[in-house]
C-alpha cells in the first residue's frame, strides 16, 4: 500500500446525527438552566412583595373583652413592672446587631434612626406625629389602618431584622429595604394593636423607602406564614 495513501474513515449517518442530537441537547440545557436562574432572580425580587399580602390587622383582631383597660392618663415610664422588662430595641442589619439609642440610631442608617423614633413614638403614645412615619402612598392605601387614638404603649423585646435590599428602578436614588420586626406590648389595651394579646408578639413586614437619605414606612403587613 502507499504510505501517502491515507485511510478514509467513513461516519455512518445515524452517528452523525446522534452527535449533532448532542450538541442540541446542550445548548438546550444551558437555556434552560439560565431561564430558570431569571425566573430566581424575578421571585426574588417579588417574594418581597407576595410577603405582605395581607393588611397590618386584617383577619388577625381580637375582642375587645381580651385586653386591659385602656388609660389615657397613665404613664407607662413610671410603671416598675415595665420598666423592668428588656425595652431594648435590636437592630440586626446584615448579621451586625446592635441596640438603637438617641446617639447611635441616626449614624447606624436612615432606616435605624426611623426605627428609633417610631418605637418612641408609640411608648410616648404621641399618636398625632403617628402618621409622619408614612408615604403619602401609604396614607392613602386602602389598606392602612390608622388608629384614630393610642395610650402610652408598653413596647420591649423589640426586634428588626432586614431581609432584603433593593434599589428601585423606576427611581434610582430611592432604596427599598424589607424589615421584620416583631415586639410584645406590656399589658396591651388594643389601642394601637388588637392583632396580638398583651404580651404576645406576632412578626410583621416593614417596607422602607429611603430616598436623599430620608426614611419613611410604604407598607406594613403581616408575614405570610403568621
Amino acid at each position: 500500500m502507499n504510505k501517502d495513501n491515507k485511510e478514509h474513515v467513513i461516519v455512518p449517518e445515524n452517528r452523525r446525527d446522534t452527535a449533532s442530537d448532542k450538541k442540541k441537547i446542550k445548548k438546550i440545557a444551558k437555556i434552560i438552566v439560565i431561564v430558570f436562574l431569571v425566573l430566581g432572580l424575578l421571585y426574588g425580587a417579588l417574594s418581597a412583595v407576595t410577603y405582605m399580602l395581607e393588611p397590618e390587622t386584617s383577619d388577625y383582631s381580637y375582642e375587645d373583652y381580651r385586653f386591659f383597660e385602656a388609660d389615657y392618663n397613665k404613664n407607662i415610664l413610671e410603671d416598675k413592672l415595665y420598666l423592668s422588662l428588656n425595652r431594648n430595641i435590636y437592630f440586626d442589619r446584615m448579621g451586625s446587631e446592635n441596640v438603637l439609642t438617641e446617639e447611635n440610631a441616626e449614624g447606624i442608617s436612615p432606616a435605624a434612626g426611623l426605627f428609633y423614633d417610631y418605637f418612641n413614638c408609640l411608648i410616648n403614645g404621641d399618636y398625632a406625629s403617628y402618621s409622619s412615619f408614612f408615604t403619602q402612598e401609604c396614607l392613602d392605601s386602602e389598606n392602612f389602618n390608622k388608629p384614630e387614638r393610642f395610650t402610652m404603649q408598653g413596647v420591649y423585646d423589640v426586634h428588626i431584622n432586614l431581609y432584603r435590599s433593593d434599589i428601585l428602578e423606576e427611581n434610582g436614588d430611592t432604596v427599598r429595604e424589607i424589615y421584620e420586626v416583631s415586639y410584645r406590648i406590656f399589658e396591651n389595651n388594643g389601642t394601637f394593636r388588637n392583632d396580638i394579646l398583651p404580651d404576645e408578639t406576632r412578626t410583621l413586614v416593614f417596607e422602607i423607602n429611603i430616598s436623599n437619605g430620608v426614611a419613611l414606612i410604604n407598607a406594613i403587613g403581616h408575614r405570610a406564614n403568621g
